[in-house]
């Protein structure tokens, strides 16, 4: 249907029967709460009249939800002010004012005690990220909920109930009226917290909520349409289209055989396809008018369910799939591509723990008396706190690499194995190692630092071998990140496009966005880099040891690192490289 169609007067036909029957439960539920003794099944026959009444007197959409709710607002004021039905009878007052609050209640409760269980995380993560200010001001909102809570009848594990107050009408409309104000903002900071899935949900519940109005609605209608024009995109923003992505969203995934790689393959595909359609159906949900839009109720929380469901089966079955079709080379060995900078991360393994963790599994009948004291698990009545030195980050070299300082023989050989190579500019040292035509990575010591770049393949090829741009380097550069961006294909107007994860574009479009994902890599393996660093002055003083024990430990911090990174983007098949 037509906008032009909707603004005459034809709007009621868009109106899917399902929206319409939801106001109407709204509506009884609201009516219930005005008589003692009503429930919404009771009132559901008025609440029918009632809603048919607006529907056929509304102009639009809009206007049709604005007089549902003025209505509703005044009927509320009304029973507010005249206390309900025979003010001067004390029972009945006083039924009324326990039906309120058992109302109150029920909206709220569960909210409530969300808050109250979750809101000591709540605060330590908010003081954590965002300082002591606003953590403060979240505690405050928490513990002034948990006594309105309390107030309410609401009962809160840790906390003993109060005394059973006979609340007047006035206090409880008072109580309701803040509670009003604050609860889903405090909440949805607690649920951010606790729950990203539960939060996620909530916000999109409320972004379909607002795009029911038909203003919104024509506005990102409007935009979205400028885009696909700008882009000569076929997207087509309508009602058939959104139920044939809905159809596809739904297609059954086909279970594989046993032992059948080829049915693993089919699966997998299935559920990217299925993907596909979900984003796509976002899109063209977006694009729909608000009259549209109420034909599929809860799209966007369905969409997002649909999505998160099926990465979390293609991240199960990753490995098998990745395995199964990688690319490689003429001797067997995965080739790297550049997403797997960012896409296979680096983490850091404290060996230690993992040696004592193996060593208790070896010795079944060890007893708490016979354990180390260090390695005994906490109790409660163990509540010292380990010396600050055991959590310290390293962020430069004390000693290896540093500017007028040579390297020490160990490094070298070590260097080799790994294929790395040891660069100087001037009094700046740093190593470099290369992931095949893909990307390479940049170890700085002071401070410590990493960089990962994309590499140009026909530059390569074309230029000195790595092993001898050490006697090449001139002074210090620092180009971006994706500066050696490999391209592809040249089209007809001179523009040279790449392709990265699947996806095929011009350099000026995906070089900015394969910059970020590189800065990204380039930190997640600075933080490794110095957490191997930081290894080597943890619970140690450092006035007690010579410059040449700390080259030894960093030159052994470096070795680890280098093992850690060829372990990860190798896949666990590095084999070092033997003179």
């Amino acid at each position: 249907m037509s906008e032009a169609a909707a603004a005459g007067g034809d709007w009621r036909k868009s109106i899917a029967q399902s929206y319409r029957s939801g106001q109407v439960r709204s509506i009884a539920e609201e009516l219930a709460t005005f008589e003692p003794g009503a429930s919404a099944d009771s009132k559901k026959m008025l609440a029918m009249k009632f809603e048919d009444s607006i529907f056929k007197a509304a102009s639009s959409m809009d206007d049709y939800r604005k007089i549902i709710d003025k209505k509703i607002n005044k009927l509320k004021k009304h029973y507010a002010k005249k206390g309900g039905v025979d003010e001067e009878n004390k029972d009945l007052i006083r039924e009324k004012e326990l039906l309120f609050q058992k109302a109150v209640r029920d909206e709220y409760g569960a909210k409530l005690i969300y808050i109250a269980k979750h809101a000591d995380r709540a605060v330590q993560v908010t003081r954590m990220t965002s300082g002591e200010q606003k953590a403060k001001v979240l505690k405050d909102h928490c513990d002034s909920l948990k006594k309105r809570a309390l107030q309410l009848g609401v009962q809160i594990e840790g906390e003993a109930p109060l005394p059973r107050l006979n609340h007047d009408m006035a206090f409880l409309t008072q109580l309701k009226a803040s509670l009003d104000t604050i609860v889903d903002t405090v909440r949805s900071h607690v649920v951010k917290v606790e729950d990203a899935n539960l939060f996620l949900e909530e916000q999109l519940d409320s972004a379909d909520k607002k795009l029911l109005n038909s203003k919104n609605s024509n506005i990102l209608r409007k935009a979205l349409q400028d885009a696909a024009d700008a882009d000569n995109s076929t997207q087509q923003l309508t009602t058939d289209q959104m139920k044939l992505l809905t159809d596809l969203m739904n297609v059954p995934t086909p279970i594989p055989r046993r032992n059948q790689n080829a049915d693993q393959v089919r699966a997998a595909l299935s559920r990217i396809e299925k993907m596909r359609a979900s984003t796509q159906a976002i899109l063209t949900y977006c694009g729909l008018t608000a009259e549209e839009k109420t034909s599929f109720p809860g799209s966007l929380k369905k969409c997002s369910a649909i999505l998160k469901e099926n990465l979390l089966a293609l991240g199960k079955d990753h490995s098998y799939l990745f395995e199964d079709v990688e690319e490689k080379d003429k001797d067997g060995n995965p080739i790297i591509k550049l997403e797997d900078a960012w896409n296979k991360h680096l983490q850091y393994v404290d060996e230690t723990v993992v040696q004592s963790a193996a060593a208790v599994e070896e010795d079944d009948d060890i007893t708490a008396e016979d354990e180390p004291a260090n390695k005994r698990q906490k109790t409660d009545e163990d509540t010292s706190t380990p010396p600050a030195e055991t959590n310290r980050m390293v962020i430069s070299a004390r000693v290896l690499l540093t500017p007028g300082r040579k390297p020490i023989s160990k490094l070298i050989p070590e260097l080799k194995k790994k294929s790395a190579v040891l660069i100087k500019n001037g009094t700046v040292s740093s190593i470099r190692m290369e992931f095949g035509t893909a990307f390479e990575m940049t170890i700085y010591f002071k401070p410590l630092l990493v960089t990962i770049r994309a590499m140009n393949k026909e530059a390569t090829a074309t230029t000195t071998p790595i092993r001898d741009i050490t006697a090449l380097s001139g002074g210090i550069q620092w180009p971006s990140l994706h500066q050696g961006l490999n391209t592809g294909e040249t089209t007809d107007d001179n523009t040279s496009h790449v392709s990265v994860l699947g996806v095929t574009g011009t350099r000026a479009t995906l070089a900015p966005i394969i910059a970020k994902q590189l800065e990204y890599a380039s930190a997640q393996a600075t933080h490794v880099l110095r957490k191997c660093f930081a290894a080597t002055v943890n619970g140690k003083t450092s006035s007690s040891e010579s410059d040449f024990g700390i080259e030894i430990a960093e030159t052994s911090a470096l070795i680890k690192f280098m093992k850690i990174v060829r372990s990860t983007y190798h896949n666990g098949k590095w084999v070092d490289v033997e003179d």
